[in-house]
């Protein structure tokens, strides 16, 4: 058990152990065998303010697909606490059987504790952090470049599901059928359907509605040719790769902007004036799509399959099929389109 304690709050008599543990329902590419992610700053907010409950460390999270992980235990002071944070910032990918380095984009995470998790000094108590990564290759097949998207949740850990074994790091039990996981997942699931999707060499168009209980953040739209994806037959799958696609960040208003021809350099993205990467774009932009809401993302003018450095230009075609896949900053949903 790792123990570490802030000094934030002692004073308000009695400690009590706290275990955070991590889950993991990755969206990943075809080929994606494992995330090897480094954290710094675990620690939980209560009435004290924030307590640390481990400096650093590392997590593959493959591994902890409907499954729960011990990350760290920590004596802290007993009370409520209503926020868990920590940074993730590095990773590694391995694909295909080789290890890559990825951009970890929106890092930081800040996390509301689901009805909160009371520590005491008669009990040992846990949350669990539910992390949703995205991972997309920006680079090529031959030559990949991964960009990771992080999002999380994190819930109370039943006190009866709570034994002096979830406090040791490393501890492992399976999440399938639980009663009180599937009730926390349930109240907490953003999911996309996608309908009366048109696609054209100028124009694109789709209604986008959240049919889950959770709202989401739309932060892209992709349009791939279909020969380009690999190993893609669910509406939640991530395209291989994206080079030669069209790729659209959706803005806070509504508005689907076409990135230009190149991911790595500086673009003008709603305006001359206005030159930033396009890793400061989805830091700020997406589309607040709340529980049971609907959105029709729409773009006019032409539609060039140009993104990425590897890419070869080429537009829309009718007649052909094309995959369109919508990203929020939870969930995915794609779907196929012929074009007109």
């Amino acid at each position: 058990m790792t123990a570490a304690t802030s000094s934030e709050g002692e004073a308000s008599g009695g400690q009590g152990v706290l275990s955070v543990l991590i889950t993991d329902p990755p969206h990943v590419p075809a080929g994606v065998t494992a995330i090897y992610a480094y954290y710094i700053g675990l620690a939980v907010h209560g009435a004290q303010g924030w307590s640390t409950v481990v400096a650093a460390g590392e997590i593959e999270l493959m591994g902890t697909v409907n499954v729960a992980q011990t990350l760290a235990s920590a004596s802290i002071p007993a009370g409520s606490y209503d926020q868990v944070r920590f940074e993730l910032t590095s990773a590694l990918v391995t694909y295909i059987g080789a290890n890559y380095t990825a951009i970890v984009q929106g890092g930081h995470l800040t996390i509301r504790i689901a009805g909160n998790t009371v520590v005491s000094a008669t009990q040992p108590a846990a949350a669990l952090i539910d992390i949703q990564p995205l991972v997309m290759n920006v680079g090529s097949g031959s030559s990949p470049q991964f960009v990771i998207w992080a999002e999380a949740r994190a819930f109370p850990v039943p006190a009866a599901e709570v034994s002096d074994a979830i406090g040791r790091e490393g501890y492992r039990f399976s999440l399938r059928g639980l009663e009180w996981w599937n009730s926390d997942e349930g109240q907490a699931n953003a999911s996309l359907a996608l309908s009366g999707v048109s696609l054209s060499a100028n124009s694109l168009g789709l209604t986008v509605t959240d049919k889950g209980t959770a709202g989401t953040w739309l932060k892209l739209v992709v349009v791939s040719q279909v020969s380009t994806i690999l190993g893609i037959s669910e509406d939640d799958s991530v395209p291989s790769m994206i080079t030669g696609s069209a790729v659209f960040v959706v803005l806070d208003n509504g508005t689907v902007v076409q990135f230009a021809p190149l991911l790595h350099v500086s673009m003008p993205m709603v305006s001359v004036e206005s030159q930033t990467s396009v890793l400061d774009v989805l830091r700020s932009a997406g589309y607040n799509l709340t529980a049971g809401a609907y959105v029709r993302l729409s773009y006019s003018g032409s539609i060039q399959l140009s993104f990425g450095l590897f890419a070869q230009p080429s537009g829309i075609s009718s007649g052909s099929t094309y995959w369109v896949t919508v990203v929020g900053d939870n969930t995915i949903s794609s779907t196929e389109v012929t074009a007109s």
